[in-house]
Order: structure tokens, then sequence, then C-alpha cells
């Protein structure tokens, strides 16, 4: 820092040296000071053209090749300016007319390049095309100044014209245009840079104003205005001349040293290993990341062979893959390496080869992945899978011996079936012989011994019947399709009235109640609920037995409502179990399956079943579908 200060002391001392020198020779002779100020002006715009014009293929900017290629125009037309000045004689029968007329020439070509220049920041430039546009431009105006159709900018004894002092004012004009454009795309230059641009324009803003005040080549003004001009120079010199040499990454290759911090921030801060190896196989490069999962410090990593980090399986794996380096090959593949502190890593590198100027190989770039928990993440899921196919072997056996229990379960149902029905059809006929043949010798108590053995025989056969219907359904296979519940519950509800059509019942059965479900066990669900319901309605003088279909947490559920005998809500988990009776058989008949039988189905259907009622008012039993 206090040597950047000395140098801007020792810079503004020295500009300061060479004004008063400017001042000394325009004292001693205003040609030489003229010849001076105009050479430095044009040694500085040729200079920027050819430190534009030779970094072009680097540079993204184009503003400073655009503002390059115009300034060495300027520069020509400049030095045709200091041999046309008065008293140099180079132009012979043209009086101070001809010089101020190229002067203004020079100037609109500069301002209006510096307007244009920042609209190529971001855009595409053709070089050749733009030089040969300026000088076929420049060219026209040359022709047209000594072909004398240009318009006159000075007149001998009355001074400037008013074109020439108008086009002063329109240069300004354009010049804080450019200023003005410039600073809005201050972000696309260096700091420095735009700063010392931004000087320059200025001072040749007010180098034009002095230029409107003049009426003598050679008077105050004029010097003043060429002063200015000199100091304008300087700054764009400071930026773009010396800059460009002195520091060609804040100019010329501001763009490229951004984009290479950029690149160098992402590799740093990658959550990735980064690693660039020459063509011997020693480490150039590695990141921060790479460095860590290894457990080393970065200096501890460079210039080391990379077959000093990998295992011994991994190293024969990574250096036959460097082979295919060689061949140009890109690929990515799996092996392990060895941290510093002993444990494998196993990794995955993703790499491509480098090749150097001549197409030589020069080495390799790679991105490592730390994939050990995958690894063994994979084992983990491989023992699983062992232990999952042998468990499925033993599910599968178990499956076998279900099935073959379940056909012997089959084969004792049926069995129970005809060797129980068998004696109970014995019974019940003895007991109905014994009622007619014996009629007259029996009392009335005989004969009610008689009826009790029929009943209890009729019972048992029931008994029997509705088990083997409950192994039956909760057994068959479900074959689902789309079934009009509504339908179902009509075809039920007419059977109980067929059944007894002396009750009075009320039956409520909402319309579009279909489900997606297996049409047969559907029947026996809703043949349970609804006769259910009808059962316990027996003692209402006006029943009313309702069927429709509700919201329930998001799931559409189907109801059976009455207003029956109901039931204790803490005694609500017997609903549905085997055998379970909430009410005597003196009060309603029954087996104690059904309900049993409705769970089953639905469970298997994959809903559930439940119910809410109150004694003395009714239930609601409910029922979802999967």
């Amino acid at each position: 820092m206090a040597a950047q200060n000395r140098w801007n002391v020792m810079s503004i001392i020295l500009g300061i040296v060479v004004l008063v020198g400017l001042y000394l020779a325009k004292l001693y002779n205003y040609l030489l000071f003229h010849t001076l100020v105009e050479g430095f002006s044009v040694v500085i715009g040729i200079g920027i053209f050819v430190v534009a014009w030779n970094a072009r293929q680097f540079m993204a900017n184009n503003y400073f090749l655009f503002v390059g290629i115009a300034s060495l125009f300027v520069g020509v037309v400049d030095f045709m300016h200091a041999l046309a000045y008065k008293g140099m004689g180079v132009f012979p029968g043209f009086a101070s007319n001809l010089p101020t007329q190229l002067w203004i020439v020079a100037r609109y070509i500069q301002a209006s390049s510096f307007l244009a220049a920042p609209f190529f920041l971001d855009r595409k430039l053709k070089p050749r095309l733009t030089v040969t546009a300026y000088l076929a431009a420049t060219s026209l105006l040359l022709v047209a100044i000594f072909a004398g159709a240009y318009p006159e900018c000075f007149i001998e004894g009355q001074g400037l014209t008013p074109f020439k002092k108008g086009s002063e004012y329109l240069v300004a004009l354009m010049l804080v245009g450019a200023l003005t454009f410039m600073q809005k795309k201050a972000k696309a230059f260096d700091r420095e840079v735009a700063r010392l641009l931004s000087f320059g324009i200025g001072t040749f803003i007010a180098s034009e104003l002095a230029f409107t005040l003049y009426a003598d080549v050679y008077g105050i003004t004029n010097m003043v205005g060429h002063l200015l001009k000199f100091g304008g120079f300087y700054f764009i010199y400071k930026a773009i001349i010396e800059t460009g040499l002195a520091r060609p990454y804040n100019l010329l290759f501001r763009e490229l040293k951004e984009s290479e911090e950029r690149f160098r921030r992402i590799v740093e801060t990658a959550q990735e290993g980064v690693w660039a190896i020459d063509s011997g196989s020693r480490i150039t490069y590695v990141n921060k990341r790479m460095a860590d999962m290894l457990s080393y410090g970065l200096d501890e990593m460079i210039g080391r062979q990379v077959f000093d980090f990998c295992t011994e399986d991994g190293c024969r794996e990574i250096n036959a893959r460097l082979e295919n380096r060689k061949l140009g090959v890109r690929e990515q593949y799996e092996t392990t390496m060895l941290r510093n502190d002993g444990p494998k890593v196993w990794v995955s590198i993703s790499a491509v080869p480098i090749w150097d100027e001549s197409g030589q190989y020069a080495g390799s770039f790679a991105m490592i992945s730390d994939i050990t928990g995958r690894k063994r993440m994979d084992e983990e899921i491989e023992v699983l899978h062992t232990n999952l196919s042998s468990h499925a072997f033993e599910l599968e056996e178990a499956n076998r011996a279900l099935a073959a229990a379940n056909h012997e379960l089959e084969a004792f149902s049926y069995t129970v079936s005809h060797d129980l029905r068998s004696p109970l059809t014995c019974i019940n006929g003895y007991a109905q012989l014994i009622a007619t043949m014996y009629a007259d010798r029996l009392d009335e108590q005989g004969k009610g011994i008689v009826a009790g053995i029929r009943s209890a025989a009729d019972r048992m056969e029931q008994f029997i019947s509705t088990l083997l219907n409950f192994s039956r359904l909760t057994r068959s296979e479900i074959n689902r399709t789309s079934v009009d519940l509504g339908e179902l519950a009509h075809e039920v509800a007419g059977q109980l009235r067929m059944n007894e059509p002396s009750r009075r019942v009320v039956f409520t059965i909402a319309d579009g109640l279909k489900a997606d479900g297996d049409p047969r066990l559907l029947r026996a669900v809703l043949e349970n609920m609804i006769g259910n319901a009808w059962k316990y309605t027996g003692k209402r003088e006006e029943a009313s037995i309702e069927f429709g279909m509700v919201e329930q947490e998001g799931k559409t559920a189907f109801f059976v409502r009455d207003n029956g005998a109901g039931f204790d809500m803490a005694e609500a988990d017997r609903l549905f179990a085997p055998f379970q009776r909430l009410h005597g058989r003196e009060e309603f008949e029954g087996s104690g399956i059904g309900l049993a039988t409705v769970r089953r189905i639905i469970e298997r259907h994959g809903g559930r079943v439940w119910a809410e009622g109150e004694p003395g008012k009714g239930a609601t039993f409910y029922f979802t579908l999967g």
C-alpha cells in the first residue's frame, strides 16, 4: 500500500513536470508545443490499437478492442492535423481551416466511438470488418475535406464558424453520453481502469468546451484545449496501455481472470475430491476435499506419485486406467485407496486425459467421490437379500404347509358336516317318530321333552351350517369387480320382507353406492348386517333401517343404521368376535358368527369395520373397502 502511494505521488509530480515543460515549450515555440501534444496523442492512439489488436483473441470484453480500432484512425487524423497546422508548411495552399476541419473530424470519430463502445461489452465484434468500416468512413471524410465538400470550421479574421462551435458542443454532449453509459456498465471493468477512463473522457469534455472559445490558432484557449487533450490521453494511456502491459489480467484478460477465480472457488469448495496428475503420475493439484478424504495435508500430496495413496489392488486398477488415459479414454470406475491413518476408502473416479499444445499426453484430471458408505450399504443389502431369500424359502415352505392344512381342514369340515349331521338327522327323525307314534301315550310333559329334543337338533344343524359357511367365506378366493351395493341391499331387503311380510319396516337405501370388491362376499356382508338390523328391530312397531355412505378420515365408508335394540359401547369390542353375543338367546336368536364373518370379509378386502350404538336407541355399523 505504501509503495502504491509513493507511485501515485511520483505520477502526480511527473504529470506536473510534463505540463510545465509543455507550457515552457509553448512560450518558446507554439508549433513545438502543438507538435509535442499531438504527437503524444498519436502515439497513445496507435499504442491502444496495438495492445487491443494483439490481445483480441483472449478478450471477451470487446469495449477495448472497439476503442483500440477507433484510436488508430483518430491517431491518423490527428497526425494529419498536426502536419496541416499553421506554420508547418506541409500542405501549401491550405489556411487554418484545414487543421481545424481535421481536428473536428478526429473528435467526431473519437466521441462517437466512445459512445458506441459500451454496446460491445457483451456483443460479438468482427475486428476486420470494423477496421474496414472505419477505414472507409475516415477516407470519405478526408476526401470531403480536401475536395472542399466538408463544412468550413475556421475563417481567417473571423475565427470559428458556427458549424465548428456547434460541433464542439455536440462532441462534448456525445462524450457525456459515453461517460454515462460506461459508468452504468462499470461492473464490466476493473475499478481502477473504470476510474481512469472516466477521468480521461471527462478531460476530453473540458477540452472540447475550451476549443469553443478560441479565435486564434495560437491563442490561450487553444493552448488550454490542447493541454486538456494531452491530459485526457494521459489518463487513457494509464487506463489501457500501462494497465494492459503491467497488469494485463486487470484489463485485457479480466473475464478470464474472473472465470479462473470462479472455477478455483468451485473446485476448492466442491463436495467431491479433485486432483490433477502429470504424465509421470505425479500429483500436480489436489483440492482440500481430496486431501481431507485421505487425511493428508495439501502440501503432503502435491508432487507425490498417485500410487502412494492407493491399496495394492487399487494401484493395479489405477495403473491400468492411466494407460487408457494415454489412449484418450475418458471413463469412470471404482477402486480402493488408503487413508493416512490406515483404513481403506472406496472411491468412484471419473477421469479425463489432458493434452499439451502439441497434442501429446500431459496427464489426467479426475473427480473422486468417497463411496465407502455406499459400499457398506451394498454389503448390508446383500446380506439382507441372502437372509430374505432364506426367509422367502421358509415362507414358501410355510405356505405349502398352510395350503396342505387348508386342504385337510376342508376335508375335516366335510367329515364333520357328514358325521355330525347324520346322527342329528337320526335324533331328529326318532324324536319325530316318538311324537307321531306315541302321541296318545305322552302327556304334556313328555311332548315338551320330545319338542325340546327336536329344537336342540335343529339348532345344532343350523350351528354346523353357520360354521361351514364361515370357513368357506373367509377362505375363498376374492374376485374383485365393480359392485352396486345399493342393488344388493334392495335384494336383501326384499328377501327379508318375503320371509316376514307382516313386519312394518321402512328401508332407506341411497343411490349410487358403488364399490370395488367380490360380489358374492359383499352380499354375505350385507345379508349379515342388514339381517342383524332386521332382527334387532323386531320389537319395534315402526322399524327403520338405512343403508348409505359417508366420508370418514378421507375415505368412503358405507353404513347400516337401525333404530333397534342398540348396544353398550363398552361392549363394542366383543361384537365382531366369534360366538360373542351381547343379547341373550331368549331375546334374539343367533349363533354369534355373523359379525365375525363380516369382519373377516372386510379385512380380506383391505378395509375395516366398526360400530356405534346406544342401548334402546339403535346402532350404526360402518365398513370401508381397500
